[in-house]
């Protein structure tokens, strides 16, 4: 197998593109607009079909064809994946360049057909295989090797993948299907239970950026329009981040859970080097305000973000793609 050139890291909430020389050439979301009147055609993919999710006519349907880190529409997935790789490369001979794919740790062989299959579907045939955390780890600029492990949380929009890693592979290691697209959903639930207002996802994903925070005692304050769910109306109310406290907490506090759980069938020695050097935290949510407080109070343990931590999995593949022994030595031997 050639080496890969490109690092796709397909996400429930958004897909990284990383090229080898060129760095991250592409980050979207992993969202399509298809017009389901007669044979489907694309009206807009990535950025811009986000922009049309709650405000689409009839015959037209917004998909996210990634769900929980698993391809649920093959179809769109495909078309999504090859308008992302016409924007960065170009078919040459008929085929792409080769590719190392990102997937979840413990990914079983039915869906790490289903990603070969999509990516066949766009041309691509020399991939190699690689577990999302150990890329994570690489690419926040942590140091690894057999005898230095990391403890990871990588907060996606539909998954969070916690770890124990090495250069060795997974210690141990889950992959969940929360992530924050569950938060969204909390939210929409929170303000119609609280505020008597229907609000739509991208509204809570507003909600959420702008105001959301661990720190108790933060009120910071945004508007956010919605239906009235009396009157049908449309109304507007100001929300602050001590209002919608409670269910960011609760989310937050089911991951660290999970993490406890897996912080609980490490080896005493592996612990012991978690409790020293903290826990990288990486993905779309590890810059939310107030987290490191909240996770050494909940915790114990001092919390590590790195740089571009959206990006971590995707420049880790781009580490991993440009080193043809740590490549031989991470990518998952299929039978």
């Amino acid at each position: 197998m050639k080496s890969p050139t490109l690092c796709i890291d397909l996400g429930s909430s958004g897909t990284k593109i990383y090229q080898i020389g060129a760095g991250v050439v592409l980050s979207e979301p992993s969202v399509i607009a298809i017009s389901e009147l007669g044979r489907r055609k694309i009206k807009a993919i990535g950025i811009e079909a986000k922009k049309l999710i709650g405000r689409t006519v009839d015959g037209t349907v917004v998909s996210a064809p990634v769900f929980e880190s698993q391809i649920e529409d093959e179809l769109c997935a495909t078309l999504m994946l090859e308008n992302f790789l016409n924007k960065v490369t170009l078919k040459k001979l008929g085929r792409r360049p080769s590719v190392l794919f990102a997937v979840p740790c413990g990914a079983d062989n039915a869906s790490i057909k289903k990603f070969e299959k999509v990516l066949n579907e766009c041309d691509i045939y020399n991939i190699h295989f690689v577990e999302s955390p150990i890329l994570t780890v690489l690419g926040s600029g942590i140091p690894l090797s057999d005898s230095n492990p990391c403890f990871v949380i990588d907060i996606g929009g539909g998954t969070t993948k916690i770890a124990a890693v090495s250069l060795g592979g997974i210690i141990s290691g889950i992959s969940v299907n929360i992530g924050g697209k569950s938060l969204d959903k909390m939210l929409i639930e929170y303000i119609e239970e609280q505020f008597d207002l229907k609000i739509g996802m991208l509204t809570a994903e507003k909600l959420k950026i702008q105001v959301g925070s661990l720190l108790e005692r933060d009120n910071t304050t945004t508007i956010i329009n919605g239906r009235d769910i009396a009157s049908g109306k449309p109304r507007a109310v100001s929300v602050s981040s001590a209002d919608i406290y409670p269910p960011i907490k609760s989310f937050f506090d089911k991951i660290f859970e999970l993490a406890g759980m897996v912080m609980a069938k490490l080896p005493a020695e592996i612990s012991a080097d978690v409790r020293r050097g903290g826990v990288c935290f990486a993905g779309g949510m590890a810059n939310f305000v107030g987290l490191d407080e909240y996770f050494r109070y909940s915790m114990g343990i001092r919390a590590n973000v790195c740089e571009d931590p959206a990006l971590a999995t995707s420049i880790g593949g781009g580490i991993v793609a440009g080193n043809d022994k740590l490549l031989s030595r991470l990518r998952i031997n299929r039978k």
